[in-house]
């Protein structure tokens, strides 16, 4: 069907995909946009060796965050469509991800303490409660 058959059928007006797909959508480009800026929160912390720039790790630093950021704004598109508008939201998903992403690519995650451990699965439980509350309230 051409385009103009199928919107007059109704084809692709109305069209949403369902929520358990579009959360699976948030989840899967939240995770990598978080890992990318991660990745490149520690080429950034590797590009000053002795003080002295390096360039390729300055680089894959810029690269890293360049696709991070691109990849958030498509999820924040899918986060809209699932009805997380606030901003402070959105964000609240990708800094968890990235702040566990850092620590697992730096290696100071397996070094936490039970403890820190236990906090950190406390805060991305509440993170999620008030994601789905505040959801929940808006509608």
């Amino acid at each position: 069907m051409l385009p103009a058959a199928r919107r007059e059928a109704g084809l692709i007006e109305g069209h949403k995909m369902g929520q358990l797909g579009n959360f699976i959508v948030v989840g899967l480009l939240t995770i990598a946009s978080g890992l990318l800026d991660a990745r490149g929160f520690v080429y950034a912390a590797r590009a000053w060796p002795g003080g002295q720039l390096d360039v390729k790790m300055g680089l894959a630093s810029l690269l890293s965050f360049a696709g991070g950021v691109s990849v958030y704004v498509l999820a924040v598109k899918f986060m809209q469509n699932a009805g997380i508008h606030g901003v402070a939201l959105q964000s609240g998903i990708w800094f968890v991800v990235t702040a566990v992403g850092i620590a697992a690519m730096d290696g100071t995650l397996l070094q936490w303490t039970r403890g820190q451990q236990a906090v950190g699965v406390g805060v991305a439980i509440a993170l999620c409660w008030l994601i789905s509350t505040t959801r929940a309230a808006a509608g």
